[in-house]
């Protein structure tokens, strides 16, 4: 069953990213995103083995802006350490991980939109799961394919 939706879900964004004619990185989104959003909502962990290859291969499709894609890596994964350092019980070290990879794909003027889009992701997960310990993986990840693609 699990298998069965997971097909039909990455099956839908990439129609939605083929009819907008998405980036690249849209298609990469989805389908890491889907993946790491399940293993995420499950297990309250987001594996390296997952996250940095995303991350590298954002930073590989982003190389024509190299410059600013470094830069919103930095600026959105430097936030989210930020938040880890201070508060370390609202942030999980694969979400910071997550966020540099997410920052790469996205101009400097949607970072804030995508923070603002992530937490309110996180928060109806929490409101649905009717529980305050859910996971920010798969805001950051719905938030950074919506800005993306849209």
């Amino acid at each position: 069953m699990t298998t069965v939706l997971l097909a039909f879900s990455l099956g839908s964004l990439w129609t939605v990213a083929s009819v907008l004619d998405a980036p690249p990185s849209s298609y990469l989104l989805a389908w890491f995103g889907l993946v790491l959003a399940m293993v995420d909502l499950r297990h309250h962990r987001l594996p390296d083995a997952l996250t940095l290859p995303l991350a590298a291969a954002l930073l590989l499709l982003e190389f024509h802006r190299l410059g600013a894609a470094v830069l919103g890596a930095v600026v959105f994964g430097g936030a989210h350490l930020a938040v880890r350092r201070l508060r370390p019980a609202l942030m999980g070290g694969g979400d910071v991980k997550l966020a540099f990879g997410l920052g790469a794909p996205l101009a400097l003027s949607s970072l804030l939109p995508a923070a603002i889009l992530s937490s309110a992701v996180t928060l109806v997960v929490a409101a649905l799961r009717r529980t305050r310990g859910v996971p920010h993986g798969p805001g950051l990840l719905a938030a950074t394919w919506a800005l993306t693609t849209l």
